[in-house]
């Protein structure tokens, strides 16, 4: 109730208001499954050009609809109220004018409107008022302004025409209904055909198209059946349009190019490089184009930082490879890792504002365009998705730790000052009894240091020794870190302990460590966990007959290579699993000739070769040696890790007479426990439960 409100009630009854107890606040409860329903998801942070506000977005849980609600919202750099400038729960994206006057943004169409699109919508700043501003048949998307304000860069994606049915109906001797008169057969000319959470690719071509700033006089400056553009950035002066492409076929995953072409139109300009791969990262603002430069063949290298002139000539290395650890990925089930933000260049491109991986969090930092050096700005957490506003004086930024989820701070670049300007979680936050994760080290027989945290269990269940749970992560080139994780609180809070780690291959801890597991997924991986988890089961609070071991994606790998090597677990679960890595690096949507996408190949081999790596490396060959109960989750419609990789772990267990189930979700894809469905979450976390109760006892 509205503290007005009781104020004046109290005054027309004293006496009453006098005599009743203050409610004693409720105990903070452990986390619930359920609490995801309760949590909101606070992302893309964009600071005004002026340095006076931030626009952001705000995504909760619908279960009724069993979707997710996606609002934009604005607070001021200075501080105060938090205000929800749209209410449709279907908007995304938002990007500033360059007079901040206005929030370009995109809207998704209503639910069940067939053949309808994304188009880009406007939200004026002074009047509150939205007007849409696209109309274009296949949909618009990503606004990017020109620096003059006057035009809007987009996207907008080409389905290539149905082809018709491969049938002679007049000699099969019927009349076509109309959904038969075009075929549903695909016929597959070329590899990357497929993405995780997308479905089919190969006939979707993203082009870009400019507009005026008000909507009008939509065009497209790209086209054709054959192949696509993104990332399009205006050059300073506005009259060009830089853009990534990659414009013939390959086997390989990871090669791109960079070109530029004049924003009114005309012909593409490739920019020369001697790599590979070569990915836009933008303008400064003297004019000239920073690239991200490497190759596909090391997994565990980072590309060269390269700026050139606008014609691409006079390239000059600023970072070399394998030095700097670009992004954010660190993992967690509050959506996708914070990615690379930037790089924003300062007046005089006096510096660049970047992030990077470091060990266990995500920091942002300052880059010398001169000489490459780099300067922490952030430390500890999570820290990512970083805005900065025209003047250099400003970034806008989500931030995470152990026990707060995501929310917006800003940083003052001149006197490293830091301030939070949301809470839209505080109040859940009030009620709730967290863990709080201790980290530790422990040396592997490689002699490098593996980072780790131990989780406590806590609540009306955590005393005396506890079962406690080994979580690998995925990746395996991403890394645990210091970020609020909903689903090891939960577990927490049933009276598990949690131990989570960065064994080799993890990002942040340097190349070397990196590059420790290539060629050697299993053994690597194997020493690290199993010595972290050694030294967790010293401590007093741990049952060592009551172990678990857990995983998704590489972790699910991971937990089925563990429990084929050892007994040591009393039970196990899987999810969305490589088992085999001679099907896998044939079937998966980034299936190519070096194996597992971009800058990703491990030295496994050749898939059909009997004698390569992939034999060995593969859990499944070590089959017959699992005992331990398991429980294999997979997501009907993932691609990533086809659901082969279970069935045929599955069935071999079954054949062997080994207790394991398999729960399959429908819909769902490799990125369940992140953004699938919101019922389908809750019950991933329920159906684990019983698994781990059934067979720990807690």
């Amino acid at each position: 109730m509205n503290a007005r409100i009781v104020s004046g009630v109290c005054a027309a009854a004293v006496l009453a208001c006098s005599a009743a107890p203050l409610a004693a606040p409720a105990a903070p409860r452990p986390v619930a499954a359920e609490d995801l329903f309760k949590i909101a998801y606070v992302s893309d942070p964009q600071i005004s050009p002026d340095g006076t506000r931030v626009a952001f977005v705000v995504a909760r849980m619908n279960g009724p609809k069993d979707t997710y609600d996606s609002d934009l919202y604005l607070v001021p750099v200075a501080g105060g109220a938090v205000q929800r400038i749209t209410t449709t729960r279907r908007d995304s994206d938002p990007v500033w004018a360059p007079d901040s006057r206005t929030i370009a943004f995109d809207r998704a169409p209503e639910p069940g409107k067939k053949g309808e699109h994304s188009q880009i919508f406007a939200y004026d700043v002074a009047s509150g008022r939205v007007r849409r501003l696209s109309n274009v048949k296949a949909g618009a998307s990503h606004p990017v302004y020109s620096h003059d304000g006057k035009h809007i860069a987009f996207s907008s994606v080409m389905t290539d025409p149905v082809h018709d049915a491969y049938i002679d109906f007049s000699a099969a001797g019927f009349k076509p209904k109309k959904d038969q008169k075009k075929t549903d057969v695909r016929i597959i000319h070329d590899l990357h055909f497929r993405e995780n959470g997308a479905g089919y690719v190969y006939d979707r071509h993203p082009h870009i198209w400019v507009m005026n700033a008000d909507g009008s006089g939509a065009h497209a400056l790209t086209s054709g059946t054959q192949w696509s553009e993104g990332n399009p950035l205006w050059s300073p002066d506005d009259r060009t349009i830089a853009f990534d492409s990659l414009r013939y076929h390959t086997p390989s995953g990871g090669p791109n190019d960079v070109y530029t072409m004049p924003s009114g139109g005309g012909a593409m300009r490739k920019l020369p490089a001697a790599t590979v791969a070569t990915y836009l990262a933008g303008y400064d603002r003297g004019g000239n184009i920073w690239t991200l430069r490497g190759g596909v063949a090391d997994p565990a290298s980072t590309p060269n930082l390269v700026q050139s002139a606008a014609n691409g000539a006079n390239a000059r290395t600023v970072i070399a490879k394998n030095t700097f650890d670009y992004g954010d990925t660190v993992l967690a089930d509050m959506g996708e890792p914070g990615g690379l933000c930037g790089p924003f260049f300062a007046p005089g491109d006096a510096f660049m504002l970047a992030n990077e991986n470091r060990p266990g969090t995500g920091v942002l930092v300052k880059i010398d365009p001169k000489t490459g050096a780099v300067t922490a700005l952030t430390s500890g957490g999570e820290s990512a998705e970083c805005t900065m506003d025209e003047h250099g004086r400003y970034a806008a930024y989500t931030y995470s730790d152990f026990t707060h989820p995501r929310e917006v701070y800003v940083l003052d670049l001149q006197t490293g000052q830091k301030k939070r300007l949301t809470g839209m979680n505080d109040a859940y936050l009030a009620g709730v009894q967290l863990s709080t994760p201790q980290e530790f080290t422990v040396k592997d027989d490689a002699g490098y240091a593996v980072q780790a945290w131990f989780m406590p269990a806590v609540g009306p269940k955590a005393s005396g020794p506890r079962p406690t749970i080994l979580d690998i992560h995925g990746g395996p080139q991403t890394q645990f870190g210091e970020t609020f994780f909903h689903e090891f609180q939960y577990l927490a809070g049933l009276g598990y302990n949690v131990v989570f780690s960065d064994p080799r291959g993890s990002v942040g801890h340097g190349y070397a460590f990196e590059a420790a597991l290539n060629s050697n997924w299993g053994n690597a991986m194997f020493d690290d966990v199993q010595r972290v988890m050694d030294a967790a089961s010293a401590r007093a609070s741990v049952d060592r007959s009551r172990l678990a071991v857990s995983g998704g994606s590489y972790g699910g790998y991971a937990t089925l290579w563990v429990v084929s090597h050892t007994n040591r677990y009393k039970v196990a679960i899987a999810e969305r699993v490589v088992s085999n890595l001679t099907s896998e690096q044939l079937v998966a949507d980034f299936a190519s000739d070096n194996g597992f996408g971009q800058f990703k190949t491990y030295g496994f081999g050749l898939p059909w070769n009997p004698k390569s790596l992939n034999y060995t490396e593969s859990p499944l060959t070590y089959v017959e040696n699992v005992h331990t109960p398991l429980l294999i989750l997979h997501g009907e419609e993932d691609t990533r890790t086809p659901v082969d990789q279970t069935l045929q772990e599955f069935t071999s267990l079954k054949i062997l007479g080994r207790p394991v189930e398999y729960v399959v979700f429908p819909g769902e894809n490799h990125d369940l426990s992140r953004d699938g469905s919101p019922i389908h979450r809750v019950e991933r976390l329920r159906i684990e439960m019983q698994w781990l109760q059934q067979h720990l006892h807690p």
